[in-house]
This record gives structure tokens, C-alpha cells and sequence, in this order.
């Protein structure tokens, strides 16, 4: 009898362990990978779930304006080496969002560029977002464009990205918390 209280106990136990460090905004349930799963086989999984998203997001927009739109493409392409946790495509996105944007923008872009940590990166990837909103919201002709909230970035005090579909994926953290966050606003 007590084996069996002992085992209920550790059930319990891990259940509230695996809620408690789960983001408390997360809608999306997530699936369990087997042990047998390999580690390559996880990364080609998300590398063929990143290219069906980013052929995805390219789609969904159209703006009047084509510097936008090749700007957007930059932008997504940086979000999505964030979300990767990938300081070297996070460079090379911002790289090319700095060729081809207005000064502000290309200040902040050049911030990720040069840095190689990729949490100084998130840090200027959100004045990125917050530069990006204007100019995205005056030259969209068609499609959508989500405003994503995670309440826990930056210790707690929250954050936006831009996506081009509903699914979260979230830059600030990446795989530790990859689905947390919501839709705030859609911009149309």
C-alpha cells in the first residue's frame, strides 16, 4: 500500500513539475518524441517544419511597396533564425534587412549583424519589431500579419514579433519555450 501511495506521490509530483515550467499562455499542446528518437532526426523534423512555415509566411502578405516586402522577408527570416536559436542565420537575416531598410531600421539590423550572442540579438530584435510596426501596418495591400505577445520575455515584462501565421513560434526563447504566447493583433 504504501509503494502504491509512494508512486501516486511521484506522479503527482511530476505532473506539477511539467506545469509549472510550462508557459501558462501556451494553447498549443505539444507532442513527446520517443527516446529512441535521435537527435538528427529531431533536427531534420524542425528544419522541414521551418520550410513548410517560412513557404507559409512568405505567402500571406502583400504590401504595395516591394522594399517592404523584401523587408518582411528579412525580417521573418531573422525571426525565424531566432527561434532556431541560430546566432549565425540571425546575423546573416539581419545583414540583409540592413541592406535594403531605412536608417533607424538599419541601425538595429546592423546591432544584430555585429553581435554573435544571441540573446543580445533578442534584445534588439524586439526594437526591430517595435521600428517595423509602422511601416508594416502602412504598406500591407492584402493577406495578414500577427502581432505575437510572449508575457515571459525579458524576465517578465513581455514582448512582441511579427508572424505571418497564427502558429506560435517564439524568438525569445526558442525551443525552451517555443510555443508560448498568443496573437494579440492582426494586422490586415
Amino acid at each position: 500500500m504504501k509503494r502504491i501511495h509512494r508512486n501516486l506521490f511521484f506522479i503527482a509530483l511530476s505532473a506539477g513539475i511539467v506545469s509549472f515550467t510550462s508557459c501558462k499562455e501556451n494553447k498549443e499542446t505539444s507532442t513527446e518524441t520517443s527516446a529512441e528518437t535521435s537527435h538528427e532526426e529531431m533536427e531534420m523534423s524542425h528544419d522541414e517544419e521551418m520550410g513548410e512555415e517560412s513557404a507559409m509566411e512568405m505567402s500571406e502578405a502583400e504590401f504595395d511597396d516591394e522594399k517592404v516586402a523584401a523587408n518582411y522577408e528579412a525580417y521573418l527570416d531573422l525571426k525565424d533564425a531566432l527561434v532556431a536559436t541560430d546566432a549565425e542565420a540571425a546575423q546573416t537575416a539581419a545583414k540583409k534587412l540592413s541592406e535594403n531598410t531605412e536608417a533607424e531600421i538599419m541601425e538595429v539590423a546592423n546591432k544584430i549583424a555585429e553581435a554573435s550572442d544571441i540573446e543580445a540579438q533578442r534584445k534588439a530584435f524586439s526594437e526591430l519589431t517595435a521600428m517595423m510596426e509602422p511601416v508594416l501596418e502602412n504598406a500591407i495591400a492584402s493577406g495578414a500579419i500577427y502581432k505575437q505577445f510572449c508575457p515571459m520575455a525579458f524576465e517578465g515584462k513581455g514582448d512582441y514579433w511579427f508572424a505571418s501565421s497564427e502558429e506560435i513560434n517564439n524568438p525569445y526563447f526558442g525551443d525552451k519555450m517555443l510555443h508560448c504566447g498568443r496573437v494579440e493583433k492582426t494586422i490586415q
